[in-house]
């Protein structure tokens, strides 16, 4: 046997086993991030053990399986693989011994809504054992709104990751995202760990901002004129001011109307200095 089969056997055995066997149903709201914080595991190590390829596009009704340390590193390792939907997903599925409404959601890409609207369920606990449940032929996850705009070809790369150590895996791609007052989110957002650096992506003028939104926050002028924006820091490391690619601006955090999220830098690209487009292709190269 190959040395791949015998690593893919491995992982098969740690994921299915008794480590990978706690599951949590996903309410209204909830999102893969919230999960990776509340359990202390990866968000890429959630997506990976449930065939999740887009973290942003969750379902609520869906069970999703928590892994423990041991399964969260060995899932970190692996590529994103979607799981194959069974032969049923084209239409039926028949009820067996055990079987839940929400794991079926679940194990189909739908929800526990869709599904008793689809077979005139009155009631979310009641499974007859051999009854043949009709399946959605497509997922019924809602698709993310749609941004307004995406990174302009004159806005080129956004150079280094803004957040060090940061990975594609830890951006939230909620540009365009409905926000309270009637707004919406003109960017992304960077997941860290509370304390990881912020630097400065490219060479440019700093210039140091504070708002009861933004919390702490930072505008960073590059010499073609695009402007790069920040917020809710921790804290600064140094002043405003030309700045090299690299140095250090401040600390990530959740200040201002943050303060009731996980740490994060809300990053933004404003081509030219004007509106801001959607930073998360360059974002997610730059993030590795």
């Amino acid at each position: 046997m190959s040395k791949m089969r015998v690593l893919a056997a491995l992982v098969a055995l740690l994921l299915a086993g008794s480590a990978a066997t706690s599951s949590y149903t996903l309410k209204p709201g909830d999102t893969l991030y919230d999960l990776a914080r509340r359990f202390r595991v990866s968000v890429k190590a959630l997506a990976v053990l449930n065939g999740i390829t887009d973290a942003n596009r969750v379902a609520a009704g869906r069970v999703v399986r928590i892994p423990d340390q041991a399964s969260a590193k060995v899932a970190e390792a692996q590529p994103v693989v979607a799981r194959r939907p069974s032969a049923s997903i084209a239409g039926t599925y028949t009820v067996r011994s055990g079987d839940t409404l929400a794991e079926i959601a679940g194990r189909h890409d739908t929800t526990i809504p869709e599904l008793m609207r689809l077979n005139g369920l009155q009631k979310a606990n009641v499974l007859r054992e051999g009854a043949s449940l009709t399946l959605p032929k497509a997922s019924s996850t809602p698709a993310s709104p749609a941004p307004t705009a995406r990174v302009a070809p004159t806005a080129g790369n956004v150079g280094l990751c803004p957040v060090k150590g940061a990975g594609p895996w830890d951006i939230s791609d909620s540009f365009g995202a409905p926000r309270p007052g009637g707004r919406s989110h003109n960017g992304n957002d960077i997941f860290a760990r509370r304390g990881a650096p912020v630097v400065a992506n490219v060479s440019g003028q700093l210039r140091l901002v504070q708002g009861s939104v933004a919390g702490l926050a930072y505008y960073l002028t590059a010499a073609d004129g695009t402007t790069y924006y920040g917020a809710h820091l921790g804290s600064y490391v140094r002043k405003g001011g030309s700045i090299k690619a690299g140095e250090t601006i401040g600390l990530v955090g959740n200040t201002g109307n943050a303060d009731v999220t996980p740490p994060h830098l809300h990053f933004e690209v404003k081509p030219g200095g004007g509106g801001s487009v959607n930073p998360h292709a360059v974002l997610a190269s730059s993030c590795r």
